[in-house]
C-alpha cells in the first residue's frame, strides 16, 4: 500500500490545468477538497481539469463522494485511491469520465 500507480489508462491532457490532491482525504478534510476543486475549476476557466492523486494516502466515503461528482479526470492515483474506488464499486471512474460512462448506461 502506498504506491503509486502511473497505469497507461492515466494520461495528461494538452492545456489541461492539474489539481494536487492531498495526501489524507479524510471526513474532516471534505470541506477542503471541496474547495480547492471549486478554486482550481475556476482558475481553469472552463477548461479541463485533471487529479493527481499520487500522494494521497487515505480517501474515505465523504471525500471519495466529491471526487466522483467533481467530474474530473486522473493522471495519476495511489494504490490507496485505486483500493478505495474499488471498495465502494466505482473503480470504472479512476479511467473514465463520468459523461463517458453516463453516455454507455
Amino acid at each position: 500500500m502506498g504506491g503509486i500507480l502511473m497505469a497507461g489508462d492515466f494520461s495528461a491532457i494538452e492545456g489541461a490545468s492539474l489539481c494536487l490532491l492531498p495526501e489524507r482525504l479524510d471526513t474532516a478534510a471534505a470541506p477542503a477538497l471541496k474547495a480547492l476543486l471549486e478554486q482550481s475549476k475556476a482558475q481553469a476557466e472552463g477548461g479541463v481539469l485533471q487529479l493527481d492523486a499520487t500522494h494521497v494516502t487515505y480517501v474515505g466515503g465523504l471525500c471519495l463522494q466529491i471526487l466522483l461528482a467533481s467530474q474530473c479526470s486522473f493522471v495519476g492515483v495511489s494504490e490507496a485511491v485505486r483500493e478505495a474506488y474499488g471498495l465502494f464499486g466505482v473503480n470504472a471512474y479512476l479511467t473514465a469520465s463520468c459523461a463517458v460512462l453516463e453516455k454507455k448506461a
